[in-house]
């Protein structure tokens, strides 16, 4: 017996006829198998589903992009329950009432602005010259409902435009629709957690890697979370790339594309260039804080692991154990407890600074940093690497006591056993955090003890992820 994808790949690759061809290893996730699998027939499996992967990628890398463009676009036509019950010219604007009681106002202007006929059909760009507008155009000659309240119809001097009532209701920019847009899309959608990872955050490595929807369960769960726990990972670096390409190409630095972290104090003559490649513990931190588009994702599949599960190190902390911290618990904590606290690191932006050979960079930028539109009841991003921090001379000589006290207050909660979660990663198993949420250190320890890992773009992981939200969220 072979399983589906070989015989596909061997029809398609003309090397057989007919329902034959090289054996499946067993536990080859498309090969219905009883029973329960090992960790290394899964393993094993795996490698087998990623030879596939990259064969009939090739093979159909074309079609298969557009064919996802295509549900791509079906996808975003989805239609909601808002209609229109009443529309009409009201002063300088456009009133609509909606059935459900709310009422919305749009100006000429916004409204010849998005004409849908002047979207481009395939690639979405606008195609109108906005500052060629009339800003006095005034108001439609004509206003009306259509289609049950499915459709607004306006004319001006001839020019019809149809807008759909969906996308009206989605896109309007009074205060209560924009506030409930705010929540729907950042703060509604994350869940705090402290001291304990959900237990909803563990994924299968198969299901990440044939499975859309596995795929988004997991990506969701970094965006409501802020982690993801793989298990059954293989454990190349090069196998560890194909699984995170599932999300996004890895990120090129300075460190490489993929990188691991083997400690450099076993290898004669090595240059430490960060406390990544040592055995010592590290508190909780956010990586690349130096560059002013910090990495999004922090990958690390364990491949070699110190010692045992039960040994503890010098400290009494579980040997080379991963520590995690949510930021958005901690300081929404902290917010309370510490306003002036909150309120410094808020208000005033630190510098980082990586140096090495041929390599300088520095960034600048605030340890907590709110929505564009200035909403602070959502946090977008903690930014805090007390590694990396350049000298502190750019405050004020009256703010230099505070930040220190303020700093002193700030690392109390990073290193609060009330947040950091503990967790020793066995051989075979990859966390993914976000690095704008999710703090991670680890405890010191003495064997051999490695990490494969990379970083991902923060919009490349976000466009996986709104890609997936379209085909799957309920």
């Amino acid at each position: 017996k072979i399983c589906l994808m070989c015989w596909a790949e061997n029809t398609v690759a003309g090397l057989v006829g007919t329902k034959s061809g090289p054996p499946c290893f067993k536990g080859c996730v498309y090969t219905p198998v009883g029973g329960r699998q090992s960790s290394g027939e899964l393993a094993q499996g795996l490698r087998h589903t990623l030879r596939h992967k990259r064969f009939l990628g090739t093979m159909f890398s074309g079609s298969l992009k557009r064919a996802t463009v295509g549900r791509a676009f079906v996808f975003s036509q989805r239609r909601s329950l808002a209609q229109l019950a009443t529309a009409s010219k009201s002063g300088q604007v456009v009133r609509v009432e909606w059935t459900d009681g709310h009422e919305t106002t749009y100006h000429p202007v916004w409204l010849a602005d998005h004409d849908p006929k002047t979207i481009h059909e395939t690639s979405l760009q606008r195609q109108l010259d906005s500052p060629s507008l009339d800003l006095n155009m005034g108001l439609p000659d004509v206003v009306r409902v259509g289609d049950n309240g499915e459709t607004l119809h306006l004319e001006w001097q001839g020019n019809k435009v149809c807008y759909d009532a969906n996308w009206l209701r989605k896109h309007a920019y009074d205060k209560s629709s924009q506030e409930q847009r705010a929540v729907k899309s950042t703060g509604s959608a994350k869940r705090l957690w402290a001291g304990k990872l959900p237990e909803s955050v563990f994924f299968q490595a198969a299901d990440m890697l044939t499975s859309d929807e596995e795929l988004f369960k997991v990506v969701d769960s970094l965006d409501k979370y802020g982690v993801a726990i793989v298990r059954n990972m293989p454990q190349s670096m090069e196998e560890t790339e194909e699984i995170c390409l599932r999300i996004a190409p890895p990120r090129e630095t300075f460190y490489g594309r993929m990188w691991d972290t083997k400690p450099k104090v076993q290898v004669a003559d090595a240059v430490v260039n960060d406390t990544a490649y040592t055995k010592d513990g590290l508190h909780c931190h956010t990586d690349t804080c130096y560059l002013m588009d910090s990495a999004g994702l922090q990958v690390f599949n364990c491949v070699e692991q110190s010692g045992s599960s039960r040994e503890l190190n010098e400290e009494g902390e579980l040997e080379g154990a991963t520590k995690l911290v949510d930021s958005f618990k901690m300081l929404e904590d902290m917010r309370v407890e510490h306003p002036e606290t909150f309120r410094f690191f808020a208000d005033n932006a630190l510098k980082w600074y990586s140096i090495e050979d041929g390599i300088h960079v520095t960034s600048w930028a605030k340890v907590i940093t709110f929505q564009p539109d200035g909403n602070e009841n959502v946090i977008t991003q903690f930014r805090y690497n007390n590694y990396d921090l350049a000298p502190i001379d750019y405050l004020t000589p009256e703010q230099i006591p505070k930040y220190y006290e303020h700093t002193k207050i700030l690392n109390s909660y990073l290193r609060s056993p009330k947040y950091i979660a503990y967790y020793r990663l066995n051989v075979g198993e990859m966390v993914i955090i976000d690095n704008h949420r999710v703090c991670h250190g680890r405890t010191a320890f003495t064997g051999d003890r490695n990490l494969v890992g990379c970083y991902i773009g923060c919009d490349d992981w976000k466009s996986k992820y709104n890609v997936l939200k379209k085909r799957f969220s309920q």
